[in-house]
């Protein structure tokens, strides 16, 4: 049986004449696939990915599926229901078939790819035959087309990369492409089938010059309020080498400033003077989820009434496949000029398979990403992630910015092969002002008793002490606030909304002279603008002690601060606390000061570059191999490559914190069946992150309870205090399960 007129999409309860044609839609998808592809200058290669990804809608399997199927909306996508019509398949066999050898394979991994996801190129067991893209190339039994032949011409590419780095490139452009076909697919079925939602996704937002403007603005009137100290005077300078080196071309750039210099608006200066006519927008990645919101904060105040349609946060504790529609919204493809995310969402989705954290992808291109505390990738990621910001840089007209409080870890030396040639510095000196903004000597202390530390502790008036793990801050939280008043706890086991609260009492307290003790884990490191004259931090890598240190007479209101180094009781946790603070204690020598470029650069090299056999631990890169006896077949793997690139091992889990009415309310619209789903930047405030052993503990103690947000649901009052957030202790059977 032939159809006539052929259809894409229909509508629920509209008759056929209202559905969408489908040369309407590949005409469509085509066009805005390459306006996507353009931007990495493979315009052609989107065309084709466009006018062929639903081909296989054509047949007559799919037509009389669609025509059956008017009570569903948006019927005609390729779901996972019993009924459903393979119409990928076609198009990505026809491009294989007509396009032969690796042109013709990237295009079909992104068309077979671009519902479920692209495939492994061969099957790694039996169980995933039929998903790998050799089985659906061959397979005899999808619906047939009687197509008119689309003429299909070889689209050229011209990627920069040595023989060793070409199946790296090749597969990471597959991935840049497949996300422009995935993205381009999605928004013109949204125009057809959501067309306020698609109105709503065309807002005009502000562009890179106008945040710039605002935030000159914002500088100016900054720098008229603030005190002429030294340490001011020094960031004014900071911020003059940015705005200078915004001049030079995209590329890799270091941004070396001491805790305290005003990296945060520096750098988005820097980001913002460098934007050319090209570049698009600008990505902020963070390492830690607990002071992202603050760095948000501190754009959203910069930028003023630009905010809210300038930024773009993206972090979240629920899965993406449990958010809804609307939750994913404002993210879903990062079509914004000022991102603000983490290392996880960013890298990770660089490595991706699945269409969600792919989509965004095209949008790196012609971007300024700024890595904020740019040494803590991962050592045994290292290879991978290096490559990754390696071909933006060189075939996606990206600039990378390496910010970091210590030495530049990345750069390539004798023994780190696999770092970053021709970084340019934009503080030209940067080891004579870490020397003028020195403010803080670091002495090491030996091993302290707890019950001493907090004899130390209880006798300072204003004083900081950081521990590596959130048992221990508790702990010694219950012993210092039995021996003295105007005690404050921080941990991850606070929700958000809870750590602003009590940082801001922090904040007044400290500016009024008043006492204030303050227990901590290393969250207060990274950006949490905080001042006090004493700093006590446990032993650990001595990229963290300059953290700390950073928090030690910040504002240079003394002549010097001391920030002293304890060895605890009990070791740090395995891994990298562990690692780090025992490469520091090998290198920590009498006299030595662990601030030093010297000591600093001792200190990446038993960290980092003398473990070449970790860089790539989990054996990411093979999995992009050139088969040199058949060239053409690109044996990439992609969804292994998913598995294996994985930044955080220790799965976390949110629960929702009923703190205060807000969160209660919450809470109530959570659990009420007439509400269909509740915005998730309400519940990110109210969030504390568990591993899932802990929850599972939590959960047979009935303290938690799962929901279908993603979220669990706190039961009990008694599990969350004011003074230290979640406790763990007494409703898990085993202590160990406090973790970090």
């Amino acid at each position: 049986m032939s159809f006539d007129p052929l259809y894409a999409h229909s509508l629920s309860n509209l008759p056929p004449e209202e559905w969408e044609l489908l040369e309407k839609h590949l005409v469509e998808v085509a066009e805005r696939c390459l306006q996507y592809a353009a931007a990495f200058h493979a315009g052609e290669w989107g065309w084709i990915a466009g006018r062929c990804h639903d081909l296989g809608k054509a047949s007559a399997e799919f037509q009389r599926y669609i025509r059956q199927s008017t009570d569903r909306e948006n019927a005609g996508e390729e779901t996972s229901s019993p009924q459903r019509v393979n119409h990928s398949t076609f198009g990505a066999r026809y491009v294989a078939q007509n396009l032969p050898g690796p042109t013709g394979r990237i295009l079909a991994f992104c068309i077979a790819g671009h519902h479920a996801g692209l495939a492994d190129a061969w099957p790694e067991s039996d169980s995933a035959s039929r998903s790998s893209l050799d089985y659906r190339l061959r397979k005899e039994s999808i619906p047939s087309v009687p197509v008119h032949p689309i003429a299909l011409r070889a689209p050229s590419l011209s990627l920069k990369a040595n023989s060793t780095q070409r199946a790296f490139s090749l597969a990471f452009f597959a991935r840049m492409l497949f996300s422009c076909l995935v993205d381009a697919d999605r928004t013109c079925t949204e125009s057809f089938c959501e067309p306020q939602q698609a109105m709503e996704r065309s807002i005009l937002r502000p562009s890179l010059t106008q945040l710039r403007d605002q935030l000159n603005a914002h500088l100016r009137n900054k720098s008229q309020d603030a005190p002429n100290t030294p340490v001011n005077a020094q960031r004014q300078i900071i911020l003059q080498y940015c705005l200078d080196a915004a001049n030079g071309d995209p590329g890799f750039y270091s941004l070396q400033v001491p805790t305290g210099g005003g990296k945060t608006l520096s750098s988005l200066a820097f980001a913002l003077h460098h934007a050319k006519a090209r570049m698009e927008r600008i990505i902020m990645a963070i390492p830690f989820t607990s002071i992202i919101e603050q760095t948000a904060d501190v754009y959203r105040d910069a930028l003023g009434p630009l905010a809210p349609l300038g930024i773009v946060e993206h972090h979240s504790n629920l899965k993406p496949e449990r958010e809804t529609r609307a939750n994913q919204f404002a993210t879903e493809n990062w079509d914004a000029p000022l991102i603000v995310t983490t290392n996880v969402q960013l890298f990770e989705s660089m490595f991706a398979a699945s269409t969600t954290p792919c989509r965004k992808l095209h949008r790196l291109a012609n971007s300024i990403i700024i890595l904020d505390e740019a040494q803590t990738l991962p050592v045994e990621l290292l290879e991978p992630t290096l490559h990754a910001l390696r071909e933006l840089v060189s075939n996606y007209g990206c600039s990378v910015v390496l910010c970091t409080a210590t030495q530049p870890a990345l750069e390539k030396r004798d023994d780190f092969s696999i770092g970053f040639e021709g970084v340019r510095p934009i503080i030209p000196d940067a080891p004579s002002l870490f020397e003028i903004m020195r403010r803080v000597s670091v002495q090491h202390i030996g091993t302290l008793q707890d019950d001493d530390l907090t004899n130390r502790i209880a006798v300072e008036n204003q004083v900081l002490c950081i521990v590596n793990t959130r048992r221990h801050a508790a702990e010694l939280f219950d012993r210092v606030h039995a021996a003295a008043s105007d005690v404050f706890h921080l941990s991850t086991l606070m929700c958000g909304a809870h750590r602003r609260q009590v940082l801001e009492e922090i904040r007044q307290r400290l500016s009024k002279q008043l006492p204030c003790r303050v227990i901590s884990t290393q969250l207060i490191e990274a950006g949490v603008d905080i001042d006090l004259p004493v700093v006590y931090r446990a032993a650990a890598g001595f990229d963290s002690i300059a953290q700390a240190a950073g928090r030690c007479n910040r504002e240079g209101k003394a002549p010097l601060g001391t920030t002293y180094v304890f060895d605890t009781e009990q070791l740090p946790p395995p891994g990298m606390l562990r690692a780090a603070a025992c490469s520091a204690k090998e290198i920590w020598k009498d006299g030595i000061d662990p601030l030093s470029p010297s000591a600093v650069e001792q200190y990446f090299r038993l960290m980092y570059w003398k473990h070449s056999a970790d860089w790539d631990k989990h054996a990411v890169m093979p999995c992009m191999a050139l088969d040199n006896n058949r060239p053409a077949e690109l044996r990439f793997q992609f969804r292994e490559i998913a598995r294996r690139y994985v930044m955080i091992r220790n799965e976390q889990l949110p629960i929702l914190i009923p703190y205060d009415e807000n969160a209660r309310q919450i809470l109530a619209d959570l659990t009420n069946p007439s509400i269909n789903f509740v915005p998730h930047r309400r519940l990110q405030p109210y969030l504390v992150s568990v591993p899932r052993n802990v929850l599972r503990s939590l959960e047979e103690n009935r303290v938690v309870q799962a929901h279908s947000s993603g979220a669990w649901l706190l039961l009990r009052q008694d599990a969350y205090s004011c003074g230290k957030g979640l406790s763990l202790g007494p409703l898990c059977l085993d202590s160990a399960l406090w973790g970090i």
